[in-house]
């Protein structure tokens, strides 16, 4: 039986039931063997840009004996897929940037729910959400170890973020994730040793980062003032 990480399991429970899903960059194919193994849906397409990783799933689905519900294929990002073949497009653990550009280049006709789970904030993502007809329905944080990771599920829908919202998303802020003031802290120092060093230089894109960063911090200072307030 397959047992997934906090991170995985996040991705995992925001999956669409009863209906098939995919998951792009499926690397060792584990959320899509424990969703059809728990009966969560019905079968699952598996890809991976990579011939490496997408045999290591195909270790796994035969060593769990579905073969027969998880299809495994080997391409980029979404041309995987077929117009209709699934209702959820799972894609975790790429960069935040990256999870953006594969949304962009590809086509999501007759998908019903994305499940995202981005390295880093996901700013970029629910960016490219917002501007494309998608809405935020949930987000979660999951923690491993050190290590916080935000997973979020849209649907279509129109959507509009301020900027505090793009950097840590509004269902996280609205629900009150139990873990939303710890992370939160912790990107709060990560940015205030970020600025730090970016002040010490005097070239041109050190002075640009440390405005960035300067922006990061007040949005984030803001955000926190609002966790602890919903904690008073």
């Amino acid at each position: 039986m397959i047992t997934l990480t906090p991170r995985l399991a996040a991705v995992a429970g925001l999956v669409l039931p009863g209906l098939p899903a995919a998951d792009i960059g499926t690397d060792h194919g584990y959320v899509p063997a424990y969703l059809v193994q728990q009966g969560h849906i019905p079968r699952a397409i598996a890809s991976d840009l990579q011939p490496g990783p997408l045999e290591a799933a195909r270790r796994t689905v035969a060593a769990e004996g579905l073969e027969d519900r998880i299809d495994l294929r080997l391409g980029p990002g979404l041309s995987v897929l077929r117009p209709g073949e699934v209702a959820t497009v799972i894609i975790s653990g790429m960069g935040e940037r990256l999870v953006a550009a594969i949304l962009d280049e590809g086509s999501l006709e007759g998908v019903r729910r994305l499940v995202l789970q981005p390295m880093g904030t996901g700013e970029p993502v629910r960016a490219w959400l917002a501007e494309n007809g998608w809405r935020l329905v949930a987000e979660r944080l999951a923690v491993e170890g050190r290590h916080y990771y935000v997973v979020m599920a849209a649907e279509p829908g129109a959507m509009e973020l301020s900027e505090g919202e793009r950097l840590v998303g509004p269902c996280l802020r609205r629900q009150g994730d139990p873990l939303l003031k710890e992370y939160v802290e912790r990107l709060l120092n990560q940015a205030r040793t970020a600025l730090a060093g970016a002040e010490r230089t005097q070239r041109p894109e050190g002075r640009v980062r440390a405005g960035e960063l300067r922006r990061q911090i007040r949005l984030l200072e803001e955000v926190l003032l609002d966790a602890e307030g919903d904690h008073r």
